[in-house]
Formats: structure tokens, C-alpha cells, sequence
């Protein structure tokens, strides 16, 4: 009897692999369609039946990291419980996963040197719709100062994730746990909605007095 053929993987999901394979090879800009067919065995009919470019593939392949539940479940809770949690053990438990390694992997590419500033933005916007909904929160109806915040918080996240294959491992997740990285961006995060529009404004320092007209004098210089 002949032994059956093992599950073939969907031209999708090749073409997806080449495109990471490809990524850590060379930017993002240079690779091509004919690299793509190379690299998963698979012809430009294929390709062309599946996506109209290499962007619709990118596309495609980053997704995968956004419809992962389990990262998405950790970044979540480093979030809403950042000070009741053991975060040298979450780290820990996080990268010893072969899944989650995968991800981080894929995520440093986007942000290292052979990603591009779409694919940067794109993984941005991710991050901060996380945030956006754990605290119910539009992101499209932001005040100027709590846009401030989460321009702060997601571009210094991203500086972290493009060096993720080097803190992601037993000793960088010792070293995040020490700087208390998460728990200053929760808090930042968690601050958004009492940054109003109807908070007043400090008081300007003043090199003068009010006379009752309301106009500044010159405050005369102590002896």
C-alpha cells in the first residue's frame, strides 16, 4: 500500500515563508516576485492567482503575527496588570515558546534594517490598537496631548522590537523585567484618558506683576 503524502502546505502559506526567508536575506524593497517564486518552488501563475504584488504578500504574512491570540493575549496582560505580575516569569515563559520565538523573529525584521517605513507603521498601528482597546479608547479621537503620548510610548516600543532577537532571550528578559519598561508604558497608556481638554493649564512663570488693569509691570529687582 502506498504510504499517503503528508499534508501539503496551501500556496499561501509558501509564498509567506519565502517572504521571510527573503526578508532576512535582503530589504524589503529589493525583493521581487521572481525572488518569491525561487525561494517557495512555485510558479508567477501561482503568485499572480494569490496577490497582485509583493506589498498584497507583506501584507498577508504580517497578519499572521497580528491574528496570533497568544501574543496578543501577553501584550495585553503586560498592559492592564503590569505591577501584579512576576515579568522575569511572563518573559521567560514568552520566549521559551517556539511559537512566540517565531513572532518576535518576524517582528525584528519588519523593524530591523531590511524592513521599510510602511511595514514599521503598520506594525505601529497594531500595537497602539491594542492599546486603544484595552482602554476603550478611539484612536482616531485623540486630544493633541494624548496623541503626544502614544506617538512616545509605540515609537520607543518599536525601537525595542527592532532589537527583539537580542532582548528576547533568558538574559534580555532579565534586563526588562529590571527597567521596568512595561510598567512605565502601562502607566503612560492607562494616564490617556485623564489628559483632557478641560484640564487647566499650569502657570506660566512670570517675570513681572498684574496692575489691576491687568497689564504686566516690571517687577523691580530685590536687593
Amino acid at each position: 500500500m502506498a504510504r499517503p503524502k503528508a499534508a501539503e502546505q496551501p500556496a499561501t502559506v509558501k509564498m509567506q515563508n519565502a517572504f521571510w526567508k527573503l526578508l532576512e536575506e535582503k530589504p524589503y524593497d529589493r525583493i521581487t516576485v521572481s525572488d518569491v517564486t525561487r525561494t517557495s518552488g512555485l510558479n508567477r501563475t501561482a503568485f499572480y492567482y494569490h496577490y497582485t504584488n509583493i506589498a498584497e504578500l507583506a501584507d498577508d504574512a504580517i497578519a499572521s503575527i497580528y491574528q496570533d491570540a497568544g501574543l496578543i493575549a501577553f501584550i495585553t496582560r503586560l498592559i492592564r496588570k503590569p505591577d501584579d505580575i512576576d515579568l522575569h516569569h511572563e518573559y521567560s515563559h514568552f520566549i521559551n515558546v517556539p511559537q512566540y520565538q517565531r513572532s518576535v523573529h518576524k517582528v525584528s525584521l519588519i523593524t530591523g534594517p531590511h524592513g521599510s517605513t510602511g511595514l514599521t507603521k503598520q506594525l505601529q498601528n497594531f500595537i497602539v490598537d491594542i492599546w486603544m482597546d484595552l482602554i476603550g479608547m478611539d484612536g482616531q479621537r485623540l486630544n493633541p496631548g494624548q496623541q503626544l503620548i502614544i506617538d512616545f510610548a509605540s515609537n520607543g516600543i518599536l525601537g525595542v522590537l527592532s532589537n527583539a532577537n537580542a532582548l528576547f532571550n533568558t538574559e534580555g528578559a532579565q534586563w526588562i523585567a529590571r527597567t521596568r519598561l512595561p510598567e512605565t508604558v502601562s502607566h503612560l497608556i492607562n494616564s490617556l484618558p485623564d489628559i483632557t481638554d478641560d484640564q487647566p493649564e499650569p502657570n506660566a512663570a512670570r517675570t513681572g506683576v498684574s496692575n489691576r488693569s491687568g497689564h504686566l509691570e516690571e517687577s523691580e529687582p530685590a536687593e
